[in-house]
């Protein structure tokens, strides 16, 4: 449980810190940004996709736990079903 407690805290770290860069990145004129502050901001964007896709997966497996259900196992019965129909597609 530790190991979990210390990827949320990095999340909640992760998305605060987006969040004051968005906020300032608001305040700052785009003709003063360099390409590179540029790149940047599309690189963070992607990475905060990323960490908030994690974070809902995270809870979605905290849900199923609580509910009594394996994450793990629902997830590979699903794509065994999806991959299934999809066999049948073609």
């Amino acid at each position: 449980m530790y190991l979990n407690k210390k990827i949320n805290f990095e999340n909640d770290l992760l998305k605060a810190e987006i969040a004051r860069a968005n906020d300032l990145g608001k305040a700052i004129d785009a003709s003063e940004l360099t390409p590179f502050d540029k790149a940047n901001i599309d690189f963070i964007n992607q990475f905060k996709d990323g960490v908030e896709i994690e974070s809902f997966r995270n809870q979605m497996k905290r849900i199923l736990e609580l509910a009594g259900m394996n994450y793990e196992l629902e997830k590979s019965r699903w794509w065994a079903k999806y991959h299934q129909k999809q066999d049948k597609r073609d």
